[in-house]
């Protein structure tokens, strides 16, 4: 018995068969891979979207705060430019202001006496 020993050793069939299921696999395997990387940047495009969706949701929430905060402010001001408006008109009024100074300054005329009176609302 010169030279080497083959034990088992296949047929031509068998090492084609062998082959082709080996070829499957490795095709199996390149589509699997392929797939699972097609999820990955679905659910990283997915993952992206979402939060950029969250922080406008914030952003909405934050300026809508804002522009509350803004109408009362608008409404305090227009109150007080109301009361300055009204204000200004009546020291236009001459009687008006004749009773301001009276009032605010104890002023009075000649020969006449101004007495104090209080309003009542210490009952």
């Amino acid at each position: 018995m010169n030279g080497p020993r083959i034990y088992n050793s296949e047929s031509p069939q068998e090492r084609e068969a062998r082959l082709r299921k080996k070829q499957a696999n490795r095709e199996k395997e390149i589509h699997r891979v392929r797939r699972n990387r097609i999820i990955a940047v679905f659910a990283i495009i997915f993952v992206a979207l979402g939060i950029q969706i969250g922080i406008k949701v914030s952003q909405t929430a934050r300026i809508n705060q804002q522009v509350e905060v803004a109408k009362k402010n608008l409404n305090t001001v227009k109150t007080k430019d109301e009361k300055l408006t009204q204000e200004r008109n009546n020291l236009k009024d001459t009687d008006y202001v004749a009773k301001f100074i009276r009032n605010k300054f104890l002023y009075s005329k000649t020969n006449e006496k101004v007495y104090s009176i209080p309003n009542g609302d210490n009952n």
